[in-house]
């Protein structure tokens, strides 16, 4: 989403940062409340609702209406937080589009007239959300393993970029920003660069190499323990089954590549405007 933003290089960090400490300094007050008012632990588990957050309100505020209204305010945040996941998603998936890296790339990259919206790309991917949302109604433990398959997915993801990124630093393939570089100024195809070049954005070394090899490691300990089971001789509605969704899905994208998108896909398309 950062093509639909004006000076994207100052202006996404400073909110992505902006953003992490707001949420961090209120995630961590709402952490605090909800470990005051928990109470017993197995009641809050063993709740009737079915949600131990909403046992949770109804033992802070000794309130059924109470508890309710915190518990819609709740579901209205996460129904929101769901639409900016759906934008971002779309927004990616017409990218991909756009590059030719997904099937029925020429239908996805179409853009709205007047909005120059990706209307397709957001049908698309809210069609997708919904029909997966319906596999909770019969089976819990297939939907479970479709949100593990979302979570390796993002981590692996992570992974793949902040180990290049590390590589290029140790190897000293990045440039200290200048405005007078075209590199620092304009986008590149990075998968063709002989060098990166930072933006106005940088964490000052050693600083930075430090924290970018952290998180690898720390993605390398999540990716391993996010393919358990979450409890020893597991049964098929305790086994976890990311490793099947995330193996069948490497296999499918590696033959879609093999037999149709290496003929199609050459390099990430950039656009420029004048």
């Amino acid at each position: 989403m950062s093509e639909e933003i004006r000076n994207a290089s100052r202006v996404v960090p400073g909110a992505m940062i902006f953003s992490l400490v707001v949420n961090g300094v209120l995630g961590f007050g709402i952490l605090i409340a909800v470990l005051f008012c928990l109470g017993d632990v197995d009641a809050v588990l063993a709740s009737p609702a079915g949600y131990p957050f909403m046992a949770v309100f109804q033992e802070g505020v000794k309130s059924l209406g109470g508890a309710t209204t915190m518990s819609a305010i709740v579901t209205i945040l996460v129904g929101c937080a769901s639409i900016s996941v759906v934008a971002s998603a779309s927004r990616m998936t017409w990218s991909f589009a756009r590059d030719r890296g997904l099937p029925g790339w020429r239908w996805l990259t179409k853009l709205h007239s007047k909005s120059s919206i990706p209307v397709v790309a957001i049908a698309l991917t809210t069609t997708i959300s919904c029909l997966l949302s319906l596999i909770n109604l019969s089976s819990a433990v297939a939907f479970n393993d479709v949100v593990s398959l979302t979570v390796d997915g993002l981590y692996t993801s992570y992974f793949i970029g902040n180990s290049l990124l590390l590589w290029r630093r140790a190897t000293g393939q990045i440039k200290p920003y200048s405005e007078n570089d075209e590199t620092s100024r304009g986008p590149i195809n990075v998968a063709n660069a002989e060098y990166l070049t930072w933006g106005p954005w940088k964490i000052p070394e050693p600083f930075g190499t430090i924290i970018n090899a952290t998180s690898c490691v720390y993605m390398i300990v999540v990716i391993f323990f996010s393919y358990w089971p979450t409890s020893v001789d597991p049964t098929l509605s305790t086994m976890n089954f990311s490793s099947l969704m995330v193996g069948a899905t490497g296999i499918l994208s590696t033959l879609y590549y093999i037999f149709w998108a290496r003929k199609v896909y050459s390099d990430p398309i950039i656009e420029i405007e004048y």
